[in-house]
């Protein structure tokens, strides 16, 4: 099926675009940047750079995609923008290459960024992410599958938010969230319940999660006896070996609880 491309809109001779795409009034799709097939593109959307785009990935009105990282250190080196199939891209988000020469942005597949989002320079995202409006993710930041960040977050340079975990609106993330945590008022409160339940998780997964959760943040341990007895005394199940070492790779340090749970 042919493409439907309004006469308006700026497609470069160097754009590869697929079958069936849309491409709306305005918008600019410069040399390098490769539309698969089923893509929408609407009025005024800017993609440029080396930018690879999924195939039913919908890019809303005035987004821009695949623009130069706002580094000090990026200096022209070819880098690149990825994103993966049937993601949501809603108005005037912005997604920025990579820095070094050879490194990407990534996006998976089935993710949502709200409007007013923003993916600095070697963001990783996962599948199945919600990026809720106006958040804010620094560069190499990492949010693993089926995580959700609410509204009007801000996420500092380096920092991994977890699978399945929750970050509620407005808050700052200064240090990792791990897996299967929710983080609201800048500390952990919890389990992500509503999302383990949805994600289908077994009672005996979410027990355990909860009692490796309840270990780690709540019995005023440091984090070496934590996780040892995490592993002394629960079921290694595939979601407790990812809670552990998600916590033993950091490297900004993992965000504390709130002291004053009982």
């Amino acid at each position: 099926m042919s493409s439907k491309i309004d006469p308006r809109a700026v497609v470069s001779a160097g754009a590869e675009i697929g079958s069936n795409v849309e491409i709306g009034p305005f918008a600019v799709i410069e040399s390098g940047v490769r539309l698969h097939d089923d893509c929408k593109v609407g009025p005024h959307a800017f993609l440029t750079g080396d930018s690879d785009i999924g195939r039913g990935t919908v890019i809303h009105t005035g987004a821009i995609i695949g623009d130069e990282p706002q580094d000090l250190h990026y200096n022209g080196e070819q880098s690149r923008t990825l994103i993966g199939e049937n993601c949501t891209i809603r108005e005037y988000v912005t997604i920025h290459r990579g820095t070094e020469e050879g490194s990407c942005t990534r996006v998976g597949n089935n993710v949502m960024l709200m409007a007013f989002s923003h993916l600095g320079h070697n963001c990783q995202i996962g599948d199945n992410v919600v990026i809720a409006n106006a958040t804010l993710l620094a560069g190499r930041v990492e949010v693993q599958r089926n995580a959700f960040i609410s509204a009007g977050c801000m996420a500092h340079q380096f920092v991994r938010v977890g699978r399945l975990a929750m970050v509620g609106g407005g808050n700052g993330v200064g240090q990792d969230v791990p897996p299967f945590c929710t983080l609201q008022d800048k500390c952990i409160q919890g389990i992500n319940a509503i999302g383990l339940r949805r994600a289908g998780f077994s009672d005996e997964a979410k027990d355990a999660i909860k009692e490796a959760v309840h270990i780690y943040f709540f019995e005023g341990l440091n984090r070496i006896n934590a996780l040892e007895k995490i592993r002394a005394e629960l079921p290694q199940l595939p979601e407790i070996v990812e809670f552990c070492d998600f916590i033993e790779e950091t490297k900004r340090g993992i965000t504390q609880a709130r002291s004053n749970r009982k």
